[in-house]
């Protein structure tokens, strides 16, 4: 597994309860549960055998590919094998699919507007862009342009065939490009989700000071990532996800994720949760910080 993180260190010293969890055998609930056992090889091998997302994040923890896995839940494609049907339909899984519907919504009501340019930053498949584009029922104002910058070139071709196949080609544009050295012209919004789940402070913060080289003096940003909160209000589902190797994630505490966006140069303009408002959840409550933030003045 390499080197862990302090989050997933954590994590890893806690007896987690899996008794209930009828999807997984006994000796594997066992070895799950036991902070002696936490990284075991017949764990690994079970898991990555038996479900598609322990597959994919075991081979490339970044891949877009877990994601396209799980979002087509809430589209009448529900995850029907054991362990994956436990990890989608788990409160981490639901809290995926929530972020998406909350800042698709948000997307579409503030950031898809007139002659606008917005650059989606580790943006994949474009999940959000198309995502948006529907919230406006297909009124997409004129002039209006969703640059998809990603570093994986099968998640590019994937929103390419998607913007054709949406008939949303001159709208929706997906490159491949590494966006810490690719810059094309500076826009007006740019879009970050899932990109700082894994950075410790230092990296995320140079993350999102390099983000502002995309954008105009005045431009905002709408960015997704993880919190502590979800750790620990499931730890099962990252003990899973955590134990198959290499999805080192990071989640950080509010004040953490505040102190990352000030230092980068940013003015936090509002904080929100993937918590749909009749969870009966204050802002900052789920699993997630979004923060809306503009460039700050120099």
């Amino acid at each position: 597994m390499g080197t862990m993180s302090e989050q997933v260190e954590a994590l890893a010293r806690k007896y987690v309860d899996f008794a209930g969890v009828d999807c997984l055998p006994p000796d594997i609930r066992d070895k799950l549960a036991d902070p002696a056992t936490f990284v075991d090889p017949s764990v690994l091998a079970y898991t990555t055998a038996q479900s598609k997302i322990a597959q994919i994040l075991h081979e490339n923890p970044a891949s877009d590919a877990m994601l396209r896995i799980v979002y087509p839940d809430t589209n009448g494609k529900p995850l029907t094998g054991g362990l994956d049907r436990f990890l989608s339909r788990s409160l981490s899984g639901q809290a995926l699919r929530d972020r998406l519907e909350f800042c698709s919504k948000w997307l579409a009501a503030n950031f898809v507007q007139p002659r606008k340019r917005l650059v989606d930053l580790g943006g994949g498949s474009g999940s959000y862009a198309f995502e948006a584009l529907l919230q406006r029922s297909g009124r997409v104002h004129s002039g209006f342009q969703w640059d998809i910058l990603d570093i994986d070139l099968e998640a590019v071709v994937v929103a390419q065939l998607v913007a054709r196949s949406a008939g949303l080609e001159s709208v929706v544009t997906a490159r491949q490009g590494n966006f810490m050295k690719d810059v094309a012209a500076p826009a007006d919004y740019a879009v970050m989700i899932g990109v700082l789940c894994g950075m410790d402070k230092t990296t995320a913060t140079a993350v999102l000071t390099r983000a502002k080289a995309h954008l105009k003096h005045d431009g905002e940003i709408f960015a997704a990532t993880l919190l502590q909160q979800a750790f620990d209000e499931d730890p099962r589902t990252f003990r899973i996800l955590c134990n198959v190797g290499g999805w080192q994630l990071r989640p950080k505490t509010l004040d953490q994720v505040t102190e990352v966006f000030t230092t980068a140069g940013w003015n936090i303009l509002n904080i929100f949760s993937e918590r749909p408002p009749h969870h009966n959840h204050t802002s900052g409550s789920g699993q997630y910080a979004i923060v809306h933030a503009q460039v700050s003045p120099s």
